[in-house]
């Protein structure tokens, strides 16, 4: 089940950005939720799965190493005299955004 909420403080409650789609599961499911995840995560770690660069859904990943790490990166790549590039995605309104004709919703 999906509930709407609005958002506080917003001037225009015409636009989707306004409202923020909620999933209510019951408590137990929640709950084997995190259960499921933290044993997943567990084993991906233990089995050594994800490279260093990947810094989502880690634990022991900060945002401070992520820049650390860019920045070395880059400064590694000026010091070798090559050239590099960065692409940055900004998906911070993607919900607000999916074309509804692409997916099946259930209600």
């Amino acid at each position: 089940m999906v509930v709407i909420l609005n958002k506080p403080n917003r001037p225009d409650y015409s636009l989707a950005k306004a409202y923020c789609p909620i999933s209510l599961l019951e408590c137990t499911a929640k709950l084997l939720e995190k259960i499921v995840t933290k044993r997943v995560n567990a084993n991906i770690i233990s089995a050594n799965l994800l490279p260093m660069s990947q810094f989502r859904s880690c634990p022991q990943h900060n945002t401070i190493n992520t820049i650390a790490t860019l920045i070395h990166k880059t400064q590694a790549t000026q010091q070798t005299g090559n050239a590099g590039a960065l692409l940055l995605f900004d998906i911070s309104g993607f919900f607000n955004n999916i074309n509804p004709e692409c997916t099946t919703q259930v209600f």
